[in-house]
């Protein structure tokens, strides 16, 4: 097995880089039965679900305080070991971010996070949502990549007006 030493994704996110084509072009270098080690501060669980596409199993390790390993083998199996699932989540966590109830829904402000920490919260933040509440959300830019993933897991999202340097997007869970 053909192992590449770790890519550290920890300074490129403190930078407000978003890693993912970087990753996607070390993934893509990778061959068959090959091993890509990532360090990352949070389980990147969405980047994980591209390299499933991708046909890379992953296994997540937490190694200390914002430090979690990511191994990744392109075995053609594309699982994801260890996917929170609905159970795991109970009310709502902790997200690094603002979170309020209001009479349409649940509010959260994502403004001023790097990449990916608003497409994180807002994924952990659906997951926790069982019923019909919706979400608005807060943003500095508009999320690509955030779009495939609520879509994955059954969240549609509609634009809404706001004032320049706040995007706002609305989620719902589908069926609702």
């Amino acid at each position: 097995m053909t192992e590449t030493a770790p890519f550290d994704l920890r300074p490129l996110l403190a930078g407000g880089l978003d890693p993912l084509l970087t990753v996607v072009e070390r993934a893509q270098a990778v061959p068959n039965d090959g091993l890509l080690t990532l360090d990352a501060p949070f389980n990147p669980v969405p980047l994980r679900r591209v390299l499933a596409q991708m046909g890379f199993s992953s296994v997540a390790q937490k190694l200390g305080e914002r430090h979690w390993r990511i191994r990744l083998t392109r075995d053609g199996k594309g699982c994801v070991e260890g996917e929170p699932s609905d159970e795991d989540c109970h009310g709502l966590p902790d997200l690094g971010a603002p979170v309020c109830r209001d009479g349409d829904g649940v509010s959260i402000d994502l403004r001023g996070l790097q990449p990916p920490a608003p497409m994180v919260a807002v994924l952990r933040l659906c997951g926790t949502i069982a019923d019909g509440t919706a979400v608005t959300a807060h943003l500095d830019r508009d999320p690509l990549y955030l779009y495939p993933e609520l879509a994955e897991i059954g969240w549609s999202v509609v634009g809404i007006s706001g004032e320049s340097g706040d995007i706002r997007i609305r989620l719902r869970r589908d069926g609702y």
